[in-house]
């Protein structure tokens, strides 16, 4: 220890830190042994309490339902009676309402017996004195029940609530019901019990202290109670935790509740009747049943203080030696903490700011080369659907097989169509990165998915080169256009053979993934995924292509080799369908390309496809009328369209179409592009329906997303451009048959 510093940082004496130690060790032991004995002491008297009061509350559940069931005997026999027609004048109740009242004579539990038409008008009763029933109707408790039992699917069985009879006493009306002789709800047999016998009988077990003992309905309305207090019958305990605790899971059960009117703990066992609507439930007050144990909780507590205070004096002594000491030392200790908790916190602050400006650099340049890409792909598409719509053209102006008379002209055209077909194809590519291309998205198992295209994969990649698959069982769902899912499997494969030269591991795996809050980026929020994952054993990426191989047009390959457009079609299809691709790899070992795609809760179904196929006949002289504000673009397709066999009107613009509409053009399809200067297709089209309801519309268009530029959610049905005569057909013939 350096001279300098001061006395309170010298060590504390080893005999003080042993006697501390010996005192906090030896106050914790006798501290927790009195704590353990005596929780253990009332465990042990509470569960010995719950199993008396259990067997107690099974004997009177017992005796209730055999006191119960008598009376249901009584009340099938005539229940059985008056499924038989019979004569209901005065002259036959008297007789039945005596044969009742001797059938009840001797039990105790009954006071009267009542049976009642589907309306609640008295049949029979066993009431003094025997009068013709006629007029008279059950009570309001008992119209309650027929109410109940005629307009629900209500059981055979049920009870009122309980209601106080003119002098006073309480009573209950057990019903069942009968089905006259059509077999329709013909009444109900209707016993008024005697809730005194239940009273007598709990009061005559003798239990002492605050005891209680009730019989209640399933639901929690008490019927009985021993000893009565003012407002107990009738009240409705559902609420209190025997009721969704015990009786929702099981017959029977005990438990230590508290009471709701005075907040004091009791011992609960309740029981419900095997047969019967039913509960009974005995309680206890806890105070009394442990009693006893806080006479030994007091003792055990006073001989612990005494310990404690002798201990605690020995520990107050030593820290007066050695407070300083321990206020130097914490302050230190605080202080030391706070700073390495605060430079572990900038640390973490400083990588995830790292982390999330790269990404939303990335992201950022991502989202303006798909700008740019779509916006070209749009010009692009116009000028294809000239070119391959004057090719269509002038191979149509020949004859018979269609074939050129002179083979070099022939030899030309044909190099045309591959060449626009070809740039068709790019535009398509273009448009999956910038995540504008049109899918067909339905809910698909990728497994399906990718088991289906297992051998194209293996032929596509050759013999050299194994390929194995991975694949999670039980993998969700996701919603994806699957032949988009397809040609981003079969590019990744491509990639990986290109990058294997002289052969070696291809691997396809899936699994379930969740994204939890903490790992989420800006083009992965939290969820639930569906992860693809591509592995090649080739010689992987460097860092600085690793970071562009995404972009279009970027290639590592030779001239003619490739586009340059593979991964980025795969990062489009996948940004468009809701999740993000990524890349990792190191120079010599190897690359992975993962796809992150959204679970959905969507099940599989059938892909149902209406419409005709383009090969029926043509609706000739069909009058259309094109709207397209591109004069090569809207001059050509009526060539195609004329040549078909339609009869076709141009307009240069929406308004214009509009206008001829309004003046009284008679047409049967209105043909318009969607992005047009001034009013564009999408509110041509609803001006037109409202003009003329039922017109069909068909929609063209090379744009990348036409949806947006509409701001609708979906443009049915849409043509996209560049796009061949028949394919054109087919939609205007299926729009005309209302397809």
């Amino acid at each position: 220890m350096p001279a300098g510093l001061p006395t309170a940082l010298q060590p504390v004496p080893r005999v003080s830190r042993s006697l501390r130690a010996v005192a906090a060790l030896m106050l914790a032991l006798i501290v927790g042994v009195t704590v353990q004995q005596l929780a253990r002491q009332r465990s042990a008297i509470l569960e010995q309490t719950e199993t008396e009061l259990g067997r107690l509350d099974m004997a009177f559940a017992e005796q209730t339902g055999r006191a119960i069931e008598t009376v249901d005997l009584v009340m099938r026999d005539f229940a059985d009676q008056m499924r038989v027609p019979h004569d209901l004048q005065p002259a036959y109740r008297t007789p039945l309402g005596e044969r009742m009242q001797r059938r009840i004579d001797g039990i105790r539990q009954v006071r009267q017996l009542k049976i009642a038409n589907a309306d609640g008008l008295l049949i029979a009763t066993t009431a003094t004195p025997l009068e013709p029933a006629a007029g008279q109707t059950l009570p309001p408790a008992g119209l309650a029940l027929v109410q109940r039992f005629r307009t629900s699917a209500a059981p055979a069985l049920m009870f009122s609530d309980p209601f106080r009879l003119p002098d006073g006493t309480w009573t209950v009306l057990l019903a069942r019901s009968f089905n006259g002789p059509d077999e329709r709800f013909g009444g109900i047999v209707a016993a008024s019990l005697n809730l005194q016998y239940f009273q007598d009988f709990y009061r005559a077990v003798g239990l002492t202290g605050d005891s209680v003992i009730m019989l209640h309905r399933r639901d929690g309305v008490v019927l009985a109670a021993y000893p009565e207090r003012e407002g107990l019958i009738g009240a409705d305990y559902s609420a209190l935790p025997p009721f969704h605790d015990i009786l929702s899971r099981d017959i029977a059960g005990t438990m230590v509740m508290q009471r709701p009117d005075d907040g004091r703990n009791r011992v609960v066992a309740m029981r419900a009747l095997r047969n019967f609507p039913l509960a009974v439930n005995i309680s206890v007050a806890a105070d009394d049943v442990l009693a006893s144990w806080r006479v030994q909780s007091v003792t055990a507590v006073i001989a612990c203080l005494t310990v404690a205070i002798l201990v605690g004096a020995l520990l107050l002594r030593l820290a007066r030696e050695s407070r300083q000491v321990e206020l130097l030392l914490t302050a230190n200790t605080a202080a030391r903490a706070t700073a390495e908790a605060a430079s572990a916190r900038m640390i973490r602050q400083m990588e995830e700011r790292e982390r999330t400006e790269a990404a939303l650099r990335q992201a950022q340049r991502m989202e303006a080369i798909g700008q740019l890409t779509g916006g070209v792909a749009h010009d692009f598409n116009n000028l294809l659907t000239v070119l391959l719509g004057n090719i269509d053209l002038m191979q149509a102006a020949f004859p018979g097989d269609r074939r050129a008379p002179d083979p070099v002209l022939h030899t030309r055209l044909e190099r045309m169509r591959a060449a626009a077909e070809r740039g068709a194809t790019l535009t398509d590519q273009l448009l999956a990165f910038s995540r504008r291309q049109p899918l067909v998205p339905r809910p698909a198992s990728l497994n399906t998915v990718i088991k289906g295209m297992t051998d194209l994969v293996q032929s596509a990649t050759g013999s050299n080169i194994e390929l194995t698959l991975r694949l999670a069982p039980d993998l969700w769902l996701v919603l994806v256009d699957t032949a988009q899912i397809e040609l981003v499997i079969l590019n990744l494969a491509l990639n990986a053979r290109d990058a294997m030269p002289r052969g070696g591991r291809l691997t396809i795996e899936t699994r379930n993934t969740v994204i939890a809050p903490a790992d989420a980026m800006a083009d992965l929020p939290a969820g639930d995924y569906v992860m693809v994952r591509v592995t090649d054993s080739g010689g992987g990426m460097t860092e600085d292509v690793r970071a562009k191989a995404f972009e279009p047009f970027f290639t590592t390959k030779g001239p003619g080799i490739g586009s340059g457009l593979g991964l980025s079609q795969v990062y489009g299809v996948a940004r468009q369908s809701g999740g993000t691709a990524q890349i990792d790899s190191l120079p010599g070992e190897g690359t992975y390309v993962t796809l992150f795609l959204p679970r959905t809760s969507e099940e599989l179904g059938a892909d149902r496809r209406n419409g005709r196929d383009g090969s029926d006949a043509i609706t000739r002289g069909a009058r259309i009328l094109l709207v397209d504000d591109d004069e090569a673009v809207r001059s050509t397709t009526a060539l195609i369209l004329e040549a078909i066999g339609y009869a076709i009107t141009t307009a240069e613009s929406g308004e214009i179409g509009m206008a001829r509409l309004e003046a009284g053009l008679d047409i049967d399809l209105l043909l318009t592009d969607v992005a047009m200067l001034g009013m564009n297709g999408a509110e041509l089209a609803d001006k037109v329906r409202e003009l003329r309801p039922g017109l069909p519309i068909v929609f063209i268009s090379g744009y990348a997303d036409p949806n947006a530029i509409a701001r609708r959610e979906k443009l049915r049905p849409l043509v996209r451009k560049p796009f061949r005569a028949t394919d054109l057909a087919a939609e205007i013939e299926n729009a005309l048959a209302g397809c």
